[in-house]
């Protein structure tokens, strides 16, 4: 049985449309074709989100809703962008938020790095690998870096370990291998790092052994 899960917020259009679930009739790695209650919704998706969506089928695709409006002749423009994961829309958000990313090219962005990528080339300011997503040169990298440090919060990342405890250390190697760093180096640069400064805050420790790295 199909059912709609659209939700209206308010005067909020991003949030107009939060979620579908139905049937997956058409797939590919750029956009998906979810029916639900007897309409076909197209909705762009990331890589990622590709990868997690069956082939057809059920399914239940995060969404954000956006309008865009032409100046010069006012025709607007409706977009639907879909994350099976909350984690990739927030991220996408945050990430649109910066001037210059559109939406259409926020998920080109998400569709060459993924969350975990995207955040640590934040955390460590490295420009030079966000630049490497199409459309976006050195200028809009940094901006992008400038902008969301502050927003992305690296102790969300953090999951308890078995064997590290809730410790400053546990916590910060359970971010870093979130982020995709080899556990045996992240576990020998904090331990290091702890040594010389015992005193340092999750976060600024975390950053500090990144760019040990």
């Amino acid at each position: 049985m199909l059912y709609c899960n659209d939700r209206v917020s308010g005067h909020s259009s991003d949030k107009m449309i939060t979620s579908l679930s139905g049937e997956l009739i058409e797939r590919t790695s750029s956009y998906a074709v979810v029916e639900c209650c007897g309409v076909g919704y197209f909705v762009n998706i990331s890589h990622k989100t590709y990868s997690d969506l069956p082939e057809k089928g059920q399914c239940t695709i995060l969404t954000h809703f956006t309008v865009s409006v032409d100046v010069r002749s006012g025709a607007s423009e409706h977009k639907l962008f879909g994350f099976s994961h909350k984690e990739e829309r927030e991220i996408f958000r945050k990430l649109i938020s910066v001037s210059g990313v559109s939406s259409t090219l926020g998920m080109v962005v998400l569709s060459s790095l993924d969350t975990a990528q995207l955040q640590r080339a934040v955390v460590e300011g490295d420009a030079k690998r966000i630049s490497t997503v199409k459309g976006i040169g050195p200028k809009l990298a940094e901006r992008i870096i400038v902008e969301l440090r502050g927003k992305l919060d690296l102790i969300e990342l953090s999951t308890v370990v078995g064997g590290s405890g809730n410790t400053i250390k546990g916590e910060a190697l359970s971010a870093m291998s979130s982020l995709g760093v080899d556990r045996i180096k992240a576990e020998r640069v904090l331990q290091g790092i702890l040594e010389n400064r015992g005193d340092i805050a999750l976060e600024e420790l975390i950053k500090a052994a990144l760019k040990e790295l």
